[in-house]
C-alpha cells in the first residue's frame, strides 16, 4: 500500500528527524529573499518597507514570498520622489521671495516646501498599501 505524499514532499521538501523523533522540514530563506529585504530601495521605499513590516506583517510576508518587496519599494520610491518634486514645484511658484537676492529666504522657503510636499507624500504614498 503507498503512502500519499504531502505538500511539501511533492514539492521536494526533505526531512530531518529531531531528537524528539518527530520529522522536522528542512527549511531555509533562499538568498533571494534575504537581498530583497535588505538592498537599499531608497529613502521612501526603505521607508515604506518598514511601515509594512511594522503595521501589516501579512502584507510584508505576502510581498517577500513572491519576490515583489524589492520591486514594490522602488516603485513606491520613484512615485515619491516624482510626486514631492511636484508639490515643490508648485509651493515654490505660490510663495516667491520678497527679496530673491537673500540666500536665507530663499533656504527657507525651499525647506518649508520640502517640509510641506514631504507630508504629503509620507501620508498619501509611503504610509498605504498598494
Amino acid at each position: 500500500m503507498r503512502k500519499e505524499q504531502s505538500l511539501f514532499e511533492k514539492l521536494g521538501v526533505t526531512y530531518s528527524e529531531g531528537v524528539d523523533g518527530l520529522l522536522y522540514p528542512n527549511l531555509t530563506n533562499s538568498d533571494k529573499d534575504v537581498t530583497y529585504v535588505s538592498e537599499f530601495a531608497g529613502k521612501y521605499g526603505d521607508m515604506w518597507k518598514s511601515y509594512l513590516k511594522e503595521n501589516h506583517p501579512d502584507r510584508y510576508r505576502h510581498f517577500i514570498r513572491l519576490g515583489d518587496l524589492q520591486k514594490k519599494a522602488l516603485e513606491v520610491n520613484e512615485e515619491a520622489n516624482e510626486m514631492l518634486d511636484a508639490i515643490m514645484n508648485q509651493y515654490l511658484k505660490k510663495h516667491r521671495p520678497d527679496d530673491s537676492s537673500s540666500t536665507i529666504k530663499m533656504w527657507e522657503i525651499r525647506e518649508q516646501a520640502k517640509v510641506v510636499a514631504e507630508e504629503v507624500v509620507l501620508h498619501d504614498v509611503v504610509y498605504c498599501l498598494h
